[in-house]
C-alpha cells in the first residue's frame, strides 16, 4: 500500500481516528514526535470554507459528519503524497470558519498521520491508510473532556456545550465515528488521565515491526 517519495522511500500513512474529546490529536502528536521526520496532517484543515457556502450559520452547520469536510481534496493530498509529491495544504480558521490565506506545504515523509473525526469514513479514504487506529472514550469521558475544554479554551457557556453534545455531537459519533471503530488496526483505549508517550507505544511497535526507522 505505500507509496514512494521522491528519495525512495516507503510513505506510510496512519489513520488516527476517534471521537470528539478522545485523545486522538494529542496521541498522532505523540506518535509523530517519536518518529524521525514524522509529521501529522489535520483533516479539520479541510473543513468546508464558510466563505464559500451560501447562508452559512455556525449556530446550525453541522461540523460533526463527513460531509462538512472536502475528503476528495484530501484524497487526492494523500495520493500525491504517496505517489513522491508535495501538497499545500489548507489551513482551517475556527475563528472565522473559513481558510486562511495561508498554505501548509507538506512534502513526502516516511510516516504521515492523518487525525480527525472521519479520516476513514469513506472507503476512498480507508484503502488509503497503511495502518488504522482508533481511539476510544466512553461518552461521559469525552463530554467531560470537551466541556473542559471549550469552556475554557473557546469561551463557551457549560449550558451550550452540554446541548450541543447532546443534539449533534453524540449523534454523529454514534452515526459516523463509532462505524470506523472495526476498520482499526489498533484499538487505544484512554480513559483515565492520559499518558500520550505509553498510549503511542504500540503504535509505533507496529511501526517498528514495518522496518521503518522509529
Amino acid at each position: 500500500m505505500g507509496g514512494k517519495t521522491v528519495n525512495g522511500t516507503d510513505v506510510t500513512l496512519v489513520a488516527i481516528v476517534g471521537g470528539s474529546a478522545s485523545g486522538k490529536t494529542r496521541l498522532a502528536y505523540a506518535i509523530a514526535d517519536a518518529i524521525p521526520g514524522a509529521y501529522v496532517i489535520k483533516e479539520d484543515d479541510y473543513y468546508l470554507d464558510a466563505k464559500q457556502l451560501e447562508n452559512f450559520d455556525p449556530s446550525t452547520f453541522n461540523f460533526d459528519e463527513p460531509a462538512s469536510k472536502q475528503h476528495d481534496l484530501l484524497v487526492q493530498h494523500l495520493l500525491s503524497l504517496k505517489a513522491g509529491h508535495g501538497v499545500d495544504i489548507p489551513q482551517y480558521d475556527f475563528a472565522t470558519h473559513s481558510r486562511k490565506a495561508a498554505t501548509r506545504h507538506c512534502d513526502p515523509a516516511p510516516v504521515i498521520i492523518v487525525e480527525g473525526l472521519h479520516a476513514v469514513a469513506s472507503p476512498e479514504l480507508a484503502e488509503l491508510f497503511d495502518l488504522i487506529i482508533y481511539v476510544s472514550a466512553t461518552r461521559p469521558v469525552r463530554f467531560e473532556r470537551r466541556l473542559r475544554r471549550d469552556v475554557a479554551e473557546r469561551g463557551r457557556t457549560p449550558e451550550s456545550v452540554k446541548r450541543q453534545f447532546d443534539s449533534i455531537v453524540e449523534p454523529m459519533h454514534m452515526l459516523h465515528v463509532e462505524p470506523q471503530k472495526p476498520l482499526a488496526d489498533i484499538i487505544i483505549t484512554n480513559m483515565g488521565p492520559p499518558d500520550f508517550d505509553c498510549l503511542a507505544e504500540p503504535v509505533i511497535e507496529r511501526l517498528r515491526e514495518r522496518d521503518l526507522s522509529c
